[in-house]
C-alpha cells in the first residue's frame, strides 16, 4: 500500500508539473538569450553543490539566482533555470536519476505557481521599484509554501520518518535562506538594470564565498548538534531505567543527528538469540523487522560475530542485506554491534530509503551513541533484575504477595477507568501438608513449583499469578467476569488433578481447590475481592469435599 501510494503521488507530481511547463511555455514567452541562460545555470549549479543538505532536505542559495532571473526576466525563465540546476545537481553530481525528475517537477509546479500568483495580482518583472517589493514577497511566500507542502508529502509517502524537530529544523533553515536571498536578489537585479549582465554576473560572485561560510556554519551546528546527542545518551544512562524507555531514547537520539527512515535495537538473549526490542519505521512497514536472528543468521548475526560496523550503501547490491525482509523498502543500511566490558550485548540497525544515504561520518556517530546505549541497557537490565527478586517469589517464580496487593489495586482503578469487570481466582492445594509430612519439605517445593508452572502455562499473558502464600496462589484476571474466569480456573485444576508431579521421591498425584469472585458484581472494592474469592474457595469448594471450583454467590 506505501509503495502505491509513493507511485501515484510521484505520478501526479510529474504530471503537474509537466503540463504546467508546457502551458508556461505555450502563454509566456522566454525573454533571456542562451548563453546568458547557461552563464547564470552554473553559477546556480555550483551554489547547489555548495548547498546543505539536511536529512533528505538539500538548501543552497542557488535560489537567489532564481529570484534574480525572476525579478530581471520572468517567472518562466526562472523557474526553468530552477528546474534545470536541480535536475543537474541531482541526477548528474547525487547519481539520482528518479529523484531529479521528481525534484524538476516540484520546482516547475512551485515557481510557476507563485510566478502566476505573481502575475494574477499585478505584479510585474522587468523593472526593481519599491511598490514591486509586496509583489516579490508574494511571490517568495507562495514559492516557500508550495514547496515544502510537496516536499513533506513527497517524504510521508515514501515512509520516511519525518521526526519533528529535524522538520521544523529544515524549515527554519529553508526560511533563513529565503530571507538573506530576497534583499540580495533585489541588489543584484538593481546591479543588472543600472549597469549591464557582465557586472550582474560579478555582483553573484560574492554568493559563493557566502554559501560556503553557510556550510561551515551549518557544519559547526552539526557537530555540536551530535556532541549534545552523547551527551543526551550519558543523561539517559543516568535517568532511564526501564528497558522500553531506554530503546526508545536510543533510536529518538539516533534520529536527531542521523536520517533515518527506520531503525531497530537486536539484544543478545542467554542463548545467543539476537532479540528484537524495539522497531522504528513507516507503521505499514514495521512487521519487515524480524523478531529473532539465530548466530551467523542474517545480518545482525554477520554483526553480532564479527564484532564490526557494516555499512551499506546499497542494500539492493548486499549479498547478505539484500536477503532481509526489509531489502524491499530501504536501500540504505548501517549495523552496530553494541558492547560491554568486551562482550556484544546487541546492535542497532540503521536504514534509509535512498541509496547512498550514510557515509563513515553517519557511521561513526552512531558507533559512539552505540557504546553508550550499551551502558544504558545493563544499566536497565540490572535495575529490572533488581525490582523483579523484590517482586518476585524466588520457590515458584511467581509474583509475591507484595505485588499482588499493587497489582489488584491498580487493576480495579483500571476497571473503574475503562468501565470493564476484573476477576479473581484463589487457588489452595488439597492435603499439602500431608505431602511435606509424608516425602519431607524438599519435595513440597517440588510439588509447588510445577504446580505454579501449570497455573502459568493456563492463564493469558495479561494474567497475574501470585503465591498467596504458604500452598496458596491467586491469578488476577483482567476484563474477565466470574463466569469467564470459571473456565479458565476448571482448566487449571483438571491440568493439576489429572496429572501426576514426577518428583525426586516418584509421580505425586494432588489436587486443587478455587474459588472465583469479580468486581465490580460480586465485590465492590480490592478487600471484598479477595474475602469474596476466599470464602467461596472454603465454602463453596474445600466444604463440598476439595477438587472443586466455586463462584462466589452475592
Amino acid at each position: 500500500m506505501g509503495k502505491y501510494k509513493e507511485q501515484i503521488f510521484n505520478s501526479v507530481l510529474l504530471i503537474i508539473g509537466l503540463v504546467l511547463f508546457i502551458l508556461s511555455l505555450y502563454h509566456f514567452s522566454v525573454r533571456i538569450s542562451l548563453i546568458d541562460f547557461i552563464i547564470l545555470l552554473i553559477f546556480a549549479i555550483i551554489l547547489d553543490n555548495l548547498g546543505i543538505i539536511y536529512t533528505d532536505i538539500k538548501l543552497s542559495l542557488s535560489p537567489a539566482v532564481g529570484m534574480a532571473v525572476f525579478i530581471i526576466y520572468g517567472f518562466l525563465p526562472a523557474a526553468m533555470l530552477m528546474i534545470a540546476s536541480t535536475m543537474f545537481d541531482t541526477m548528474v553530481m547525487r547519481k539520482k536519476i528518479k529523484n531529479g525528475f521528481l525534484n524538476g517537477a516540484m520546482f516547475s509546479t512551485t515557481y510557476i505557481i507563485a510566478g502566476w500568483v505573481f502575475l494574477f495580482i499585478g505584479g510585474k518583472t522587468g523593472i526593481v521599484e519599491l511598490y514591486q517589493i509586496n509583489y516579490i514577497l508574494v511571490y517568495v511566500i507562495v514559492s516557500f509554501l508550495v514547496n515544502n507542502f510537496i516536499l513533506y508529502y513527497a517524504l510521508k509517502v515514501q515512509g520516511k520518518i519525518l521526526f519533528k524537530e529535524y522538520w521544523n529544523e529544515s524549515v527554519i533553515l529553508e526560511l533563513l535562506t529565503y530571507i538573506i536571498m530576497l534583499p540580495i536578489s533585489l541588489l543584484v537585479s538593481y546591479i543588472y538594470f543600472k549597469y549591464n549582465f557582465n557586472m550582474f554576473v560579478l555582483s553573484l560572485t560574492p554568493l559563493i564565498f557566502i554559501a560556503y561560510v553557510f556550510r561551515m556554519v551549518r557544519d559547526l551546528i552539526k557537530a555540536n548538534k551530535r556532541l549534545n546527542a552523547v551527551y543526551d545518551m550519558v543523561k539517559i544512562i543516568n535517568s532511564k531505567l526501564e528497558l522500553d524507555k531506554v530503546f526508545d531514547a536510543i533510536i529518538d537520539v539516533i534520529s536527531r543527528v542521523v536520517s533515518i527512515s527506520g531503525a531497530a535495537v537486536y539484544i543478545v538473549d542467554g542463548n545467543g538469540i539476537s532479540v528484537l526490542g524495539k522497531a522504528v519505521a513507516n507503521k505499514n512497514i514495521q512487521e519487515v523487522f524480524k523478531q529473532n536472528y539465530f548466530k551467523d543468521e542474517g545480518i545482525i548475526g554477520k554483526c553480532i560475530n564479527t564484532n564490526k560496523t557494516i555499512l551499506c550503501r546499497n542494500i539492493k547490491e548486499d549479498d547478505i542485506f539484500n536477503k532481509e525482509y526489509f531489502s524491499e523498502y530501504f536501500n540504505s543500511g548501517i549495523v552496530v554491534p553494541m558492547r560491554f566490558s568486551g562482550n556484544i550485548i546487541g546492535c542497532l540497525l540503521i536504514l534509509q530509503v535512498e541509496v547512498g544515504a550514510f557515509d563513515e561520518d553517519a557511521s561513526k556517530i552512531v558507533e559512539i551513541i552505540a557504546d553508550q546505549s550499551s551502558i544504558a541497557i545493563i544499566n536497565a537490565k540490572k535495575y529490572y533484575e533488581v525490582s523483579k527478586s523484590s517482586i518476585t517469589d524466588p520457590l515458584t517464580k511467581t509474583y509475591n504477595r507484595r505485588y499482588f496487593n499493587d497489582a489488584l489495586l491498580k487493576n480495579i482503578l483500571k476497571s473503574n477507568e475503562d468501565n470493564v469487570p476484573v476477576s479473581l481466582i484463589m487457588f489452595d492445594l488439597d492435603n499439602f501438608k500431608h505431602i511435606n509430612d509424608t516425602y519431607g519439605h524438599l519435595v513440597g517445593d517440588e510439588v509447588l513449583r510445577e504446580v505454579a508452572k501449570r497455573i502459568k502455562n493456563n492463564v493469558r499473558d495479561n494474567d497475574i499469578v501470585s503465591r498467596f502464600g504458604g500452598e496458596e496462589f491467586t491469578v488476577i484476571l483482567p476484563k474477565l467476569v466470574a463466569e469467564q474466569a470459571y473456565m479458565i480456573a476448571e482448566r487449571i485444576r483438571n491440568e493439576i488433578s489429572l496429572s501426576p508431579i514426577s518428583t525426586s521421591k516418584g509421580d505425586i498425584y494432588i489436587t486443587i481447590t478455587g474459588g472465583v469472585a469479580d468486581y465490580p458484581k460480586k465485590a465492590d472494592s480490592a478487600e471484598k475481592l479477595i474475602s469474596h474469592a476466599d470464602r467461596a474457595l472454603y465454602a463453596g469448594g474445600k466444604s463440598k469435599g476439595r477438587n472443586k471450583i466455586a463462584i462466589y454467590e452475592v
